[in-house]
């Protein structure tokens, strides 16, 4: 079994974990701070802060980073946060206005702050993860254009927020990875994302055009309700596959002893 197939579950674990618990805890203190500069909500600010504090949002490392959301809504809330003076587009890529940075500045402490009660405990995992991190997240190929972004952006000082930082980074090596994945079955993102949902028996809502076009493909039964075929099945483990087999590339940087170590260290996590 290789390292992808164990260490990144845990991995997603771990980052997603820290952000189920930031709106329970902070979400009211963030919407409002949000509602004081003119924005109805916080939509897209979470995947966007790190990049925008540092001007390193481009059109294209927004919709990469949200794949799976309609291109619309994407440009729509660019859109909107320029008109609104909240960012700025300087070189080619947006950052963040005076006005919008103290509110993602506060996003950023709240992971940070939510990180450090789930993981005070774990000294000594957080030190083995943090260093094994950083030596797989070196390896980032061109290609993985969001981690390549996220490479570049400053990294937190705070011991938590650190390894969080850095997870995520990995987290986006593996999201192209996956992205190329279901695109070397010539799926399209929406229909890859329904494919994965009944993969994992979630709800998920399908529009029309989407289960036309699965069903074209054999991928999707006929009946109700939605529920793949032995093809569908079939196919969508084959991206899962394709998906760790990339993933190996990061995680080989690791000797078999540091591996080892790090997959310990991220099962050892809560999360």
């Amino acid at each position: 079994m290789g390292m992808a197939v164990e260490a990144s579950p845990e991995i997603t674990r771990l980052v997603i974990g820290v952000n189920r618990r930031v709106a329970p805890e902070h979400g009211e203190r963030l919407a409002a701070m949000a509602r004081d500069i003119g924005l109805d909500s916080l939509d897209l600010l979470p995947p966007f802060a790190d990049f925008l504090l540092d001007g390193l949002l481009t059109a294209q490392i927004a919709r990469l980073r949200m794949r799976y959301a309609p291109p619309d809504r994407i440009s729509a809330r660019l859109k909107e946060l320029e008109e609104k003076e909240l960012i700025v587009l300087e070189g080619g890529a947006y950052r963040s206005t005076d006005t919008l940075s103290p509110l993602l500045k506060s996003m950023r402490s709240a992971v940070a702050d939510v990180a450090s009660k789930l993981w005070e405990r774990n000294e000594v995992e957080i030190s083995i993860l943090t260093e094994c991190a950083r030596i797989v997240r070196e390896t980032v190929t061109p290609d993985q254009v969001v981690a390549t972004a996220h490479n570049r952006v400053r990294e937190p000082l705070d011991r938590y927020s650190l390894l969080e930082h850095r997870l995520v980074t990995l987290r986006y090596m593996r999201q192209q990875d996956h992205a190329q994945a279901w695109t070397d079955q010539n799926l399209t993102a929406a229909e890859a994302a329904v494919m994965t949902a009944l993969w994992r028996d979630e709800d998920v809502e399908i529009s029309d055009e989407v289960a036309d076009s699965l069903r074209d493909a054999e991928y999707l039964k006929k009946s109700q309700p939605f529920e793949l075929t032995k093809k569908g099945t079939k196919t969508r483990q084959a991206i899962e596959d394709a998906t760790n087999e990339l993933s190996e590339h990061g995680f080989a940087a690791l000797d078999e002893e540091a591996a080892a170590r790090f997959l310990a260290a991220l099962k050892a996590m809560p999360g």
